[in-house]
C-alpha cells in the first residue's frame, strides 16, 4: 500500500487592487479598490514628517531634500522599510519632512519635477535638479525625481500589503492632458525605475 500523503494546505487567496496614482507637481496621491469591490479609499502614505517623526499622510509631497553631509543624524530619518533609493540618485528626504526642510534651505529642495518633465527646452534626463543649486548640492534629473516618489509610494504600499506588492496590481498613473508623447514615456520611464513596470497612463 502507498502511504497517503497528509492533505497540503490551500495557499491563502492573494487579494488583488486597482491603483490610482495620481503623480502630482505637488503632491502625490493614491487610492484604490479590492478587487469585487466598488469603495473607493485613499492609501495614507507612512512618511517622515519631522526628525525621527513618521506618520501617514493622504498626501505624500512631492519633494526631495537633498541634505549636506552631517546636516542630519541617519538614525532619525530612517523608515520602516529596507532602504531601496535608485541606481545612482544621491539620498535624499521624501515628503512632508522634506517641505519642511525646504523651507529652510530652498537650494537643497527638488521641487514640480512634473513640470520638468514636459519641459521641452532641457535636458530630463540629465541631473538638472535642484535648479540653480550650489555645486556641491548632489542633482537628480526630473525623471529619478518623479521615480523616487514613485519608489517611495511602491515602499509604503508593501510594506502594508507584503502579499500584495504594487507591482502585481493594476495600476493607473494619471498624466496631464497637456503631456506630449515624450512626457507621457518619460513619466513610463520613471515609474520602471520605481520598480512599476506594468501600468496605464489615464
Amino acid at each position: 500500500r502507498r502511504p497517503v500523503s497528509p492533505p497540503t494546505k490551500a495557499p491563502a487567496a492573494v487579494a488583488r487592487y486597482t491603483v490610482g496614482i495620481d503623480l502630482g507637481t505637488s503632491n502625490t496621491v493614491v487610492a484604490f479598490a479590492a478587487e469585487g469591490d466598488d469603495r473607493i479609499q485613499l492609501f495614507e502614505i507612512d512618511q517622515l514628517v519631522g526628525r525621527g517623526e513618521l506618520a501617514a499622510r493622504a498626501l505624500l509631497p512631492s519633494l526631495r531634500y537633498h541634505p549636506a553631509a552631517g546636516e542630519l543624524d541617519a538614525a532619525s530619518l530612517r523608515l520602516p522599510w529596507p532602504d531601496a533609493p535608485l541606481a545612482g540618485a544621491p539620498p535624499a528626504v521624501i515628503g512632508s519632512f522634506a517641505r519642511e526642510l525646504g523651507a529652510q534651505v530652498p537650494g537643497r529642495a527638488v521641487a514640480s519635477a512634473k513640470s520638468w518633465l514636459s519641459h521641452a527646452g532641457v535636458d530630463r534626463n540629465a541631473a538638472i535638479l535642484p535648479w540653480g543649486a550650489a555645486e556641491d548640492v548632489a542633482k537628480v534629473s526630473p525623471v529619478e525625481a518623479s521615480a523616487s516618489y514613485l519608489a517611495h509610494v511602491r515602499a509604503a504600499w508593501n510594506a502594508r500589503h507584503p502579499d500584495s506588492p504594487l507591482e502585481a496590481q493594476d495600476i493607473v498613473l494619471t498624466v496631464p492632458a497637456s503631456f506630449d508623447e515624450g512626457a507621457r514615456a518619460l513619466t513610463v520611464e520613471a515609474a520602471r525605475l520605481a520598480g512599476l513596470p506594468r501600468l496605464r497612463l489615464l
